[in-house]
């Protein structure tokens, strides 16, 4: 680089979009999706001038021999993309992201990061005092085993509600964010930085489902069933996959193998990993996994839809015998002796 600065990966993004101009850029961004104007906006938004020999440089990682002319960009990130965006989307949708742009490493007093070093029980306690979508945001800065740990202690009655409302968290606005953390303030000192982001969702409360124990879990699940049972489902078929059929102890994969039809195990394992069919067939007579190997083999193009069916199916059957207690999958906090 020209400059001494040294230019992240979405930084030269946005000074790469800013070298094409309003109308190229308008284009490539009205090919892209939201999370990734976003995130390319938020360093946008901070660009000032720029040298014309960065630019250079920045275009040579793109393609050869690009000619450019001119001393510079000339205008503001922010201003460029603000028309920018007026160009490449429908102007409601434009204003919105441009109202969560946010600076990178924006310092928003560090409220926030002061909640990270304080102790499970000390988080639990703060939490049970304020509003299931304040406790949910909170939640989802924290490491998933201390929102895990913080979790577990909160008043029963409150955790299905929290954990509802971050498998229900998207986006939150930066505006938000320092609202919150300014409250938090004036209860902890400040420290750090925390900008805007996409946080929370079905994934976050999953992992942070996965580091409670059983009991816990499926009290929660079971409260939730009776508000959102598809949602309750679904934070359950991300808690178990397909390939942690490697977890099961091998007693458990033969109990499997019984309550499973030949079909959908035949068709689930054609996009299995090496290590989970060598589990599969270490599990059956030498003749039928001989049968089984064969069969694979053989096997032509299948459909992903018909893969992931039979993969849910036995899924399925796994979370059945463990309902049952036929089977142990592990994990939730629990230590298997």
């Amino acid at each position: 680089m020209a400059e001494e600065k040294k230019y992240t990966g979405p930084e030269k993004a946005a000074i790469f979009l800013m070298s094409l101009g309003e109308e190229g850029a308008a284009k490539i961004l009205a090919e892209m999706e939201e999370r990734e104007i976003q995130s390319i906006g938020n360093y946008m938004s901070t660009i000032g001038e720029v040298e014309m020999a960065t630019v250079d440089e920045v275009s040579q990682e793109f393609y050869k021999n690009m000619a450019v002319g001119g001393g510079g960009l000339g205008i503001s990130g922010l201003d460029f993309l603000r028309t920018t965006l007026m160009r490449a989307l429908d102007p409601a949708k434009a204003t919105e992201i441009l109202n969560n742009i946010t600076t990178p490493g924006e310092d928003l007093g560090g409220g926030l990061d002061t909640v990270r070093m304080l102790e499970p029980k000390v988080i639990a306690l703060f939490l049970s005092n304020e509003h299931p979508q304040t406790a949910a945001i909170v939640l989802a800065h924290l490491e998933t085993s201390v929102a895990g740990a913080a979790l577990r202690e909160m008043p029963e009655e409150s955790r299905m509600e929290v954990v509802f409302r971050l498998a229900t968290l998207e986006r939150v606005s930066p505006q938000i964010l320092r609202e919150l953390d300014q409250a938090l303030q004036s209860e902890f000192r400040s420290s750090g930085a925390v900008s805007g982001s996409k946080m929370g969702g079905v994934e976050a409360a999953s992992q942070i489902m996965g580091t409670i124990d059983r009991a816990t879990e499926s009290s929660i699940l079971t409260a939730m069933d009776e508000v959102d049972p598809d949602l309750a489902n679904e934070i359950r078929n991300l808690r178990f996959t397909y390939e942690d059929i490697r977890k099961i102890d091998d007693h458990g994969v033969q109990m499997m193998l019984k309550e499973i039809s030949q079909e959908d195990l035949l068709i689930s394992l054609k996009t299995a990993s090496e290590e989970l069919k060598e589990k599969i067939f270490s599990n059956m007579s030498e003749r039928a996994s001989t049968m089984l190997k064969e069969d694979l083999e053989a096997m032509g193009l299948t459909k992903v839809t018909d893969v992931e069916r039979s993969q849910q199916k036995i899924v399925s059957v796994i979370k059945r015998l463990e309902d049952d207690g036929r089977i142990v999958v592990g994990g939730g906090g629990e230590e298997l002796v």
